[in-house]
């Protein structure tokens, strides 16, 4: 292994590349793995293909070229599209270096203008030396379309480090380019410039909604969501801003009268959701538009009572019981989900007289407070009574789950409740429950508080 390959070519890299198109890893000389360590599939390209040692300094990996490698997967999901499976984390934040950056100067501009980024297809359940790689693309952000959003982003990021709030980061604050947070636990800190206040370390990264983008249009050309605004239109202004003045048309309409607008002939429970739909171009069984899938932005139906409160809770996707107890938090998808989701409320709200009316798009960033406080601790909880076995209980003979409720254990946040279809639907145990003996249980997934959305929407 010689460092004189950072010195590759462009020509020669993108050979290199070319080449391993298609192959797994086992082909390209993977025999075993750590699985513990997300990089490490970099880390074989890097050694075992490019033939340089590993390393995390300020120069991009191939000097003379000034390109950046990146190794990360896609998977397919239910509907047959490709997604990506997770962030792709650049590099780390020096927070007293990045306050006297500009833009230009950043470390961030500087190792990753350039970005060979090879694409996987992670498969569940599949050897990770099975792993193909399927693409690749050279992504240079300063020639996409992309570029004033990630430069908008890195100027909030920013902001916050010359601040002395370095410790307030979040990731749902930026669309495209995030801080993401990077250590083994997030009890690590570090200190910050302007501010005696301890911050977490944290990497640059693309986020999952982003690389999803990237993969989408880089390597297949196609956009399987409807497009509200076009690209040219929202890299001008925020996104949120867009959307609020393009839809303020509809405020204070009836559920009624946007039935006849949008010729919806249905009396169903998901009305409002119908009704969204209509009003950003979508059907089917679409929730998102193109602009909110790269953006990582949520859909969520909010319906009010007169007095503020909602008539019910807020689901979020199931998840699956096996990996809450063999997957630490802060490697966890589910964390991963909700600090880069930027929910995006439809409210409709029940007048005095009991009409329900379009009330207003609301956009809330789910705070670094919430997401590893009261969530994680909810995540620890469940995964303990799973891991345990003592998740179930028998009740004047009923099975019932001892997961924390709204109004029972609660945390003024979210709590715990099935999301299947019905008590058919369900996943495998991965211990067995002691005092019930099941080895499946309906679908679970956490839900935030109706008494906290009713707090969200008052206070933002």
């Amino acid at each position: 292994m010689d460092d004189k390959n950072r010195h590759l070519s462009e020509q020669d890299i993108l050979r290199i590349t070319q080449e391993s198109l298609h192959k797994t890893f086992g082909q390209l000389g993977l025999i075993e793995i750590n699985k513990a360590h997300k990089g490490v599939l970099g880390n074989f390209v890097e050694e075992n293909v490019f033939k340089y040692k590993a390393n995390s300094d300020d120069h991009p990996d191939f000097i003379d070229a000034q390109i950046e490698l990146k190794v990360t997967p896609v998977k397919c999901d239910d509907r047959g599209n490709f997604t990506s499976k997770e962030r792709l984390v650049l590099n780390m934040i020096d927070y007293f270096k990045e306050e006297s950056a500009t833009f230009e100067t950043s470390s961030f501009y500087r190792k990753n203008r350039r970005l060979l980024v090879w694409f996987y297809q992670y498969v569940k359940g599949k050897a990770q030396c099975d792993f193909e790689i399927t693409a690749w693309d050279l992504f240079e952000f300063e020639h996409s379309l992309d570029y004033k959003v990630i430069r908008r982003d890195w100027e909030i990021i920013h902001e916050k480090i010359k601040k002395g709030n370095a410790h307030e980061i979040s990731e749902s604050d930026t669309t495209f380019l995030a801080a993401c947070t990077k250590g083994a636990d997030s009890s690590q800190t570090r200190k910050q410039p302007n501010s005696v206040i301890l911050a977490k370390p944290r990497a640059y990264s693309f986020k999952n909604s982003f690389m999803t983008r990237l993969y989408r249009e880089a390597i297949h050309n196609i956009a399987p969501y409807v497009s509200f605004i076009s690209d040219e239109e929202w890299m001008k202004n925020p996104l949120e801003e867009i959307y609020k003045e393009k839809l303020s048309k509809f405020h204070g309409m009836s559920i009624v009268d946007l039935k006849h607008i949008f010729y919806i002939n249905s009396k169903a429970k998901q009305l409002p959701f119908l009704i969204a739909q209509k009003m950003l171009g979508l059907s089917g069984k679409d929730s998102s538009t193109q602009e909110m899938a790269d953006a990582g932005i949520k859909l969520k139906i909010v319906r009010l009572k007169k007095n503020g409160k909602p008539h019910e809770s807020m689901s979020f996707p199931a998840f699956d019981f096996t990996e809450l107890i063999s997957v630490p938090w802060e490697l966890s998808e589910i964390r991963e989900e909700f600090v880069d989701w930027k929910l995006m409320f439809f409210v409709f709200k029940d007048d005095d007289n009991g009409v329900c009316r379009f009330d207003r798009v609301q956009f809330w960033n789910i705070p670094n407070s919430i997401v590893d406080g009261q969530i994680k601790k909810m995540y620890e909880e469940a995964a303990s009574l799973i891991k345990n076995g003592t998740a179930l209980s028998f009740i004047n003979g009923k099975i019932v789950d001892r997961f924390a409720k709204e109004s029972r254990n609660g945390n003024g946040v979210c709590h715990i409740r099935p999301h299947g279809r019905n008590k058919a639907d369900v996943f495998k145990l991965p211990v067995i429950d002691k005092e019930t003996n099941l080895s499946k249980y309906t679908k679970q997934s956490f839900w935030f508080n109706s008494n906290f959305i009713k707090k969200i929407l008052e206070e933002n």
